[in-house]
């Protein structure tokens, strides 16, 4: 039965209420959210965007409730490497020390899972998973015996795969536990974010499809921001960060529910 005005004047204004709370939201989250067709969805973000409500991008797929931020460009593994390298090794360590061996263990694309990826000989008996072709070559370094490459488009910034053929291999697995980087941590919020469109979907994929999910970040990831929204606080399980963490953001992640593991 399709709406009347007042109907579909009500769902936008609610689409452009979950943009302001959450930064961006995408397409296929408003279609199951609202149980309306794609088509529908997409009328909507544009007659937002025509109002100048929202501001939508790659094509209506994302929108948001302001014009384009200056966004930083992301760099490459091979130079964010080079930022606290000591405490994105000790991360990736207590990650894999987290692990009792034998679980299926996803493996995200950043330079901390690359960290993680290094002690992955400290639990061989694992089978690890993972879109980045640099963790993979670690885990093939490390002689893992059981590990997974997912394949999809290639995105040269953080050497890994995103894409229709990274998610749809993603839903069809599933994870013990899922080791995930990103580019902000904003307390205040209680959200983790990325600056990429793509890995974002990719990361929200592997979140559904794992039974536990740890964000691994230093430090400096905490109160800073990033464009695009992959889990609240309450789709997480906890974070491994560095025990050189801010006090005070330690207490406020002490007043939520997520187990925090100190480096």
């Amino acid at each position: 039965m399709p709406d009347n005005a007042h109907l579909s004047g009500l769902r936008r204004k609610k689409i452009a209420e979950l943009v302001e709370e959450r930064g961006a939201v995408a397409v296929r989250d408003l279609v199951e959210q609202f149980g309306k067709s794609e088509a529908t969805i997409r009328r909507d973000l544009r007659k937002l965007g025509e109002s100048g409500a929202v501001t939508r991008t790659h094509g209506g797929v994302m929108m948001r409730d302001t014009p384009a931020p200056d966004i930083p460009p992301d760099i490459p593994n091979e130079q964010r490497m080079q930022v606290r390298p000591d405490e994105k090794r000790r991360i990736g360590r207590a990650a894999i020390d987290m692990l009792a061996g034998g679980e299926v263990v996803f493996l995200d694309a950043g330079t901390t899972a690359l960290c993680a990826a290094d002690n992955a000989h400290l639990k061989p008996e694992c089978c690890y998973v993972t879109t980045c072709l640099g963790v993979a070559s670690r885990l093939r370094a490390q002689r893992i015996e059981r590990f997974f490459v997912i394949g999809g488009a290639y995105r040269e910034v953080n050497d890994s795969f995103t894409g229709a053929l990274a998610i749809a291999a993603l839903r069809s697995l599933s994870f013990d536990i899922a080791f995930l980087c990103c580019t902000a941590i904003d307390t205040a919020r209680g959200t983790v974010a990325v600056r990429d469109e793509a890995y974002s979907q990719v990361q929200k994929e592997a979140i559904a499809s794992s039974r536990r999910n740890f964000v691994i970040a230093d430090h400096g990831k905490f109160d800073t921001t990033a464009f695009m929204r992959t889990a609240g606080f309450e789709e997480l399980d906890g974070i491994v960060t560095n025990q050189e963490l801010n006090r005070d953001i330690l207490g406020r992640l002490s007043a939520t529910k997520l187990e925090i593991v100190l480096a």
